[in-house]
């Protein structure tokens, strides 16, 4: 099959390069990742990528990121700039916030990478965070068949395992979300507020205090209230967005020795420090295990998914 042309895409929404076409890359071999930046099955694969690109860059091997959007914010240029910045990428990305390629590459999940011949053909398509050393033994295969490599060895990629009850990625926003363990109450101020039944079940978000719940996000209004979660997993990712301090507790604790990366403590409390829209590292631990996450929010911060692994 032939593969589609990079297309729609404005010169000042690529990066780590002039623009780029198909047509001008006959010739080399190009791998195109379908991801986005707050996707974390995405975020596992930029080190097989980063490997690639350091191994192959030399070699006519092409790797764009084609940056395709999940929420509204990753359409926002800045914020791309900033996360290619962050993530130490270095190989051509592509911002492509209407999806057009996208769409003409018939893709339905992130991360989704397309390999393509030096004569053009999609040569191979693979969905999922693992299984990029079997896209890099193919690149090898076709470098020797080109006279561009003798021999080689596929980077070693290390298998995420998948335990049969890990809690689900679990949308915030009402398209996408399965329902609420809190309903709305009346108080002195109106019939927005929502209320913690005390009573939890697993994978279901419970709200305490006034929110809004939106398409793609919930969003706090009021000073005092939380967001909670029962989970099974070893680790908790939240796509967050504002700016400010959140206190986030496990189990109704501070977090202390299962705090994630982007966790830290201050007068025996551990909090989020939130920059922006972003995937946020909250929980760790070394064990699967089941365990309640809430985060105590600022004023208009917003939350749109629990992610776990």
């Amino acid at each position: 099959m032939k593969a589609p042309e990079i297309v729609g895409i404005e010169p000042q929404n690529w990066f780590n390069s002039r623009p780029l076409t198909l047509k001008q890359l006959r010739g080399k071999i190009v791998l195109l990742d379908f991801w986005t930046y707050s996707c974390i099955n995405c975020l596992r694969t930029l080190p097989a990528l980063k490997e690639m690109w350091r191994k192959y860059q030399d070699k006519d091997v092409v790797i764009i990121g084609i940056h395709t959007p999940e929420f509204e914010f990753e359409r926002d240029l800045s914020n791309v700039r900033k996360a290619v910045k962050k993530q130490g990428l270095e190989y051509p990305i592509a911002s492509d916030p209407e999806r057009f390629n996208w769409d003409n590459y018939g893709n339905q999940y992130w991360p989704r990478a397309a390999l393509i011949s030096a004569d053009g053909e999609i040569i191979m398509e693979h969905v999922g965070e693992s299984g990029y050393d079997e896209i890099e033994q193919k690149i090898i295969a076709e470098l020797k068949k080109m006279g561009k490599l003798n021999s080689g060895t596929p980077l070693h990629e290390e298998k995420h395992y998948h335990h049969p009850e890990i809690s689900p990625e679990i949308y915030a926003g009402s398209s996408r979300n399965e329902g609420l363990g809190s309903r709305q109450v009346c108080t002195a101020k109106g019939c927005e507020e929502y209320y913690d039944p005390g009573k939890h079940r697993r994978n279901v978000i419970y709200l305490q205090g006034d929110w809004k719940q939106y398409a793609e996000y919930l969003e706090f209004r009021e000073e005092k209230g939380y967001i909670l979660l029962p989970y099974f997993a070893r680790e908790v990712k939240v796509v967050l967005s504002g700016t400010g301090l959140a206190e986030v507790l496990w189990n109704d604790k501070p977090l202390g020795k299962y705090a994630g990366k982007d966790i830290a403590m201050k007068n025996n409390k551990s909090y989020v420090k939130i920059d922006g829209s972003d995937l946020y590292h909250l929980i760790q631990n070394e064990e699967f295990q089941e365990g309640i996450v809430k985060i105590i929010p600022f004023s208009r911060m917003k939350v749109y998914a629990f992610t776990f692994g």
